[in-house]
C-alpha cells in the first residue's frame, strides 16, 4: 500500500509540475481539439457519408482514407516541423485552417452535396491529423527535463475524456435548429458549429502561447 501511495504522489506530482510550465497547457488544448474532432469524425463517419448521399460502400473508402491521411499528414508535417522547430507556427496554422475545413464539411452536409463532403472530410484529416504529434512534441519541448511518456499520456487523457463528453453531445444536438426562418437545415449542422466553436477557442486560446522551447535551448547549449 506505501508503494502504491508513494507512487501515485509522484504520478500526481509529475502532472502537476506539466502544467506549472508556462504554455504546457495551450499544447494540451490543441491536442485535445483535435483529438475532439477526430474522434467524433471517426465514430460518425458512416452518418455523416451516407447523409450526403452516398451509399455504404462509400463509408468505408472514406473512413479508411480518412484514416490514412491522418497518419500520413501526421508523419510528413511531424519530420518537418521537427526540423524547423516552428511548432508554435504550425499548430497556430493548423488550428485556424483546420477550423476552416469542418466550415467547409458544414457547408457541404446536403444530399447534392455529397463529393463535396467527402473532399471536405479528406481536407479535414490532413489539417488536423498532424495537430496531436506536433502538439505532443511541443508540450516535451516546453516541459524539458520531464518525462515524455507523463506528457503523452496527460495530453491523451484530456483528449479522451473530452471526446468521451462530447461525442454523444455531437450526436443528441444533430436535428437542432433544423427549421429556423422557414429554412430547412441539414442534419448535424449545429453540430458542426459546435466542432468550429472547439476549433476556433483552441487556436485564440494557443494564440497566447507564452511557452520556451526548453528542450531545444538546452541542445544548443550542450553543441557549443
Amino acid at each position: 500500500i506505501l508503494d502504491i501511495e508513494i507512487e501515485d504522489d509522484q504520478i500526481f506530482r509529475s502532472i502537476k509540475a506539466c502544467f506549472a510550465r508556462e504554455g504546457f497547457a495551450h499544447t494540451v488544448i490543441a491536442f485535445a481539439a483535435s483529438g475532439i474532432v477526430l474522434n467524433t469524425l471517426s465514430t460518425y463517419m458512416d452518418y455523416l457519408v451516407t447523409l450526403g448521399g452516398s451509399g455504404r460502400q462509400a463509408v468505408g473508402i472514406i473512413g479508411g482514407s480518412f484514416q490514412v491521411l491522418v497518419m500520413l499528414s501526421s508523419i510528413i508535417v511531424g519530420k518537418i516541423t521537427d526540423k524547423s522547430r516552428a511548432y508554435f507556427h504550425v499548430v497556430l496554422a493548423l488550428l485556424v485552417l483546420g477550423g476552416f475545413a469542418l466550415a467547409e464539411c458544414g457547408i457541404n452536409l446536403d444530399a447534392g452535396r455529397g463529393d463535396g463532403l467527402k473532399a471536405s472530410l479528406l481536407v479535414a484529416a490532413v489539417l488536423i491529423g498532424p495537430l496531436q504529434p506536433v502538439a505532443t512534441e511541443l508540450a516535451v519541448d516546453v516541459a524539458f527535463p520531464l518525462c515524455s511518456n507523463t506528457v503523452l499520456v496527460i495530453q491523451q487523457l484530456v483528449s479522451n475524456l473530452c471526446s468521451a463528453l462530447f461525442i454523444p453531445f455531437f450526436q443528441m444536438v444533430r436535428n437542432f435548429g433544423q427549421e429556423a426562418d422557414g429554412f430547412q437545415r441539414p442534419q448535424y449542422t449545429f453540430s458542426f458549429y459546435l466542432l468550429i466553436v472547439i476549433h476556433a477557442a483552441a487556436a485564440v486560446f494557443f494564440a497566447r502561447f507564452n511557452g520556451k522551447y526548453r528542450r531545444f535551448e538546452h541542445e544548443k547549449k550542450e553543441k557549443r
